[in-house]
Formats: structure tokens, sequence, C-alpha cells
């Protein structure tokens, strides 16, 4: 016996996933910041933030990496109808591998070069994650809005490859500042294409 109220694709089911997950997200950042913790022993502010500069920095790139992540996220919620168990499913891996970024940035500090491919392999299985849950909403569930091929394909592609390009550009850049020209770049270029491909949204009446 069916009831609209409680079917699995219910609009209640969607905004209930998009509260859960933007949870998730502000929990993640709140956590990289918990865990940042001042020396015992600092002699002054050049001291104090030479020697807490790898946190700080791994903290940043972290936030950046949930920011980027949570667009990604809201771009993908943004063109859906509705939602299904499987798209539970797959939003559910895409939460439980941002919630490990608090401890892969733990690594990164405690580490150093030593724990970087692992962060990077974790932003790299973000970005998968994200790319097969709007693969599986868009080409399988069918619970996107009415959209041209081109366009969910270029979502696909921006959703999957964004994550692992700006971190791995942010750690290059620590190294080569002219490799924030290349993400300056990626940005411009990503918002040409967007411009190119995705058709403005239908104005209301």
């Amino acid at each position: 016996m069916s009831n609209d109220k409680s079917s699995d694709s219910s609009p209640g089911h969607l905004h209930r996933l998009v509260l859960f997950s933007d949870a998730v997200f502000a929990i993640a950042i709140t956590l990289l910041a918990i865990e940042i913790h001042p020396p015992h022993h600092w002699h002054g502010v050049p001291d104090l933030f030479g020697q807490m500069g790898p946190k700080l920095l791994a903290y940043a790139l972290s936030f950046a990496v949930v920011g980027v992540g949570w667009f990604s996220h809201r771009r993908v919620f943004a063109r859906l109808t509705k939602a299904n168990g499987g798209l539970d499913f797959f939003n559910f891996v895409v939460l439980g591998l941002i919630a490990l970024l608090p401890l892969a940035t733990e690594l990164l500090w405690e580490a150093g070069n030593q724990a970087l491919p692992v962060y990077i392999g974790l932003v790299a299985l973000i970005g998968v994650a994200m790319g097969l849950m709007w693969a599986y909403a868009a080409f399988v569930g069918k619970l996107t809005e009415p959209m041209p091929t081109a366009e969910a394909w270029f979502v696909w592609l921006r959703v999957t490859l964004l994550p692992g390009l700006m971190c791995g550009l942010s750690l290059y850049s620590l190294m080569h500042p002219w490799a924030w020209i290349l993400m300056v770049l990626l940005l411009v270029g990503l918002g040409w294409m967007s411009k190119r491909v995705i058709a403005p949204a239908p104005k209301a009446a």
C-alpha cells in the first residue's frame, strides 16, 4: 500500500537530505578549528605563528576544500527535484568522506609531506563520490530537472574534478606562487564554460 506523503521520493525527503548534508559540512569545518591547539611554550607573536604555521596552512587548505565540496554539493542539489534511496546512499558516501577531512588535516600537519598522498587521495575520492552521486541522480535515477545532456555532463565534470584540482593547485602554489595564476585561470575557464553550456534558469512569472 502506497502513501504519497511518506513516499521515498517525496519533496520532504529531498529537503531533509539537504538540511542533514549542510549540518555535516558545518560540523566538518567546526572540527577543523577545534583541533587547532596553541603550542605549550612560545615567545612573542612571530614565534607563535612560526610554530603554528603548518597547522594554520593545513586548516586554510581544508577550509577551502570543504568550501569547494559544499559549493559542488549545492550545485548538485539545486538541480534535483526529488530524492530516493539511491541518492541517500551516494550522499552518505560523500558526507562520510567529508567527515574524514579533520583527521586528514591533522595527519597533514603532523606528518607533513608524508601525509600528502593520503590527503590528496581523500580529496580526490570526495570528487569521485560527488561525481557518482550526480551521475546517479541525472542519468540513472532521473531525479533532476529537465536539462540538456551537455549541461548534465558539464556538471558531472565540474563536481568530479574541481575538488581535486583546487586542492592540488593550492598545495603546489605553496611552493610555486605562480600556480595561483593557474587556479584563477581554472576558475575563469569554468565560469566561461558554464555560461556557454548551462542554460539560464527560466524567470518566475
